[in-house]
C-alpha cells in the first residue's frame, strides 16, 4: 500500500457488516452497514454490492461529483438482502445524468428481476423502472473479461444459492472480494475451493475477504456459508496474498471482539502477510 498522493487504484469501505445493519455504540470503529466497497481504477468506478454502505456512498459521490455525468459498475456478489438493499437509497440512481451497469452471475431468476423485485410497491414506494438513471443488467458469462483497461476475473464460492468473488487487476495492481464463503473443513469442498478459491487469491496486493466466525462459532454454524478467521488466514498465507481484510463482519460481534480475532489471527500468519479488519470509511491506496 502507497500514500493518496500516488496511487494507482483506491479502495474505500462504505459497509462491512453481515447479514443486518448493526447500529451502536459497540459497532463504531468497524461499522454497522452491510457490504459495500468502491474501488476507483483511474476514472472508472466499480463498486462491489449494494449492501447499506451504498447509500452513504451515493451521498458522498454526489457532494463530490454534483449532476455531472458519470457511470458506475456494481458488481453482486450474491442477491441476499443485505447485498441489495442498499440500491434503492443511492442517490445517484435519481439523477438523469448516470449509467448503472450491473453485473451478476445467471441464476433462475435473473438479476434484473431479483434487484426490480425489491422495489416493488409493496416494499417500496419508488420503482426500478421510475429511477431516472439508465441503468443496464449484465450476466457474467466469461472470465477474464476487460473493463476500460481494468482485467476482471471471477469465480463461484461455497455459499447458499449463487455468490460470485472478483479479481481486479489494474496497473499491476491487485485486489480481490471475496465475501459469503465457507471454507470447510468438508476434504471434498476443500477440493472445490483450493484450487478456485487458491487461484483467486492468488499474490493479491489485497483481499478482502469473509472471516464472520471463530472457530468455536463455526461448530454449530457449518454449512451456512461464512468462513472463520482462522481458515481465511491459512489460505491467504498458503497463497502469497499481501493485505488481508476480515470482512462480513458477524452482526453479534462487538469491536472489541472483532480486535481479538484480528489480534489472534495475526500469531498464525505467515511473514508478509498484514491482518487487518475492514472498517467502514478507511481508504486503501495501492
Amino acid at each position: 500500500m502507497i500514500s493518496k498522493e500516488n496511487y494507482n487504484m483506491k479502495i474505500r469501505f462504505w459497509g462491512t457488516r453481515g447479514s443486518i445493519p448493526t447500529p451502536g455504540r459497540y459497532v463504531l470503529k468497524y461499522g454497522g452497514n452491510t457490504p459495500c466497497v468502491e474501488v476507483r481504477c483511474g476514472e472508472t468506478f466499480l463498486i462491489f454490492d449494494a449492501g447499506s454502505g451504498l447509500r452513504e456512498l451515493g451521498g458522498a459521490l454526489l457532494q463530490e461529483l454534483g449532476t455531472e455525468p458519470k457511470k458506475f459498475n456494481i458488481f453482486i456478489s450474491h442477491t441476499h438482502w443485505d447485498h441489495i438493499q442498499g440500491f434503492p437509497f443511492f442517490s445517484m440512481a435519481y439523477l438523469p445524468t448516470t449509467e448503472i451497469d450491473f453485473y451478476g452471475g445467471s441464476s433462475v431468476i435473473d438479476l434484473e428481476k431479483l434487484i426490480y423485485g425489491q422495489m416493488e410497491r409493496e416494499y417500496f414506494p419508488v420503482t426500478l423502472s421510475e429511477l431516472a438513471s439508465k441503468i443496464n443488467f449484465k450476466s457474467l458469462q466469461e472470465s477474464p473479461f476487460f473493463l476500460n483497461g481494468i482485467k476482471i476475473e471471477y469465480t463461484h464460492l461455497i455459499h447458499p444459492s449463487l455468490s460470485l468473488g472478483f479479481r481486479i487487476t489494474y496497473n499491476d495492481k491487485i485486489f480481490v472480494y471475496a465475501t459469503d464463503n465457507e471454507l470447510s473443513p468438508d476434504p471434498d469442498l476443500k477440493k472445490v475451493y483450493e484450487k478456485s478459491y487458491g487461484m483467486l487469491i492468488e499474490n493479491a496486493d489485497v483481499l478482502v475477504a469473509d472471516c464472520q466466525y471463530t472457530s468455536d462459532e463455526y461448530k454449530t454454524k457449518a454449512g451456512w456459508g461464512h468462513s472463520t478467521m482462522e481458515s481465511v488466514v491459512e489460505m491467504a498465507s498458503k497463497h502469497g496474498v499481501k493485505n488481508l481484510f476480515a470482512f462480513h463482519h458477524d452482526p453479534l460481534h462487538t469491536d472489541d471482539e472483532i480486535d481479538i480475532m484480528i489480534e489472534n489471527s495475526r500469531t498464525k500468519a505467515v511473514k508478509g502477510l498484514s491482518i487487518f479488519g475492514a472498517k467502514e470509511k478507511s481508504s486503501i491506496y495501492l
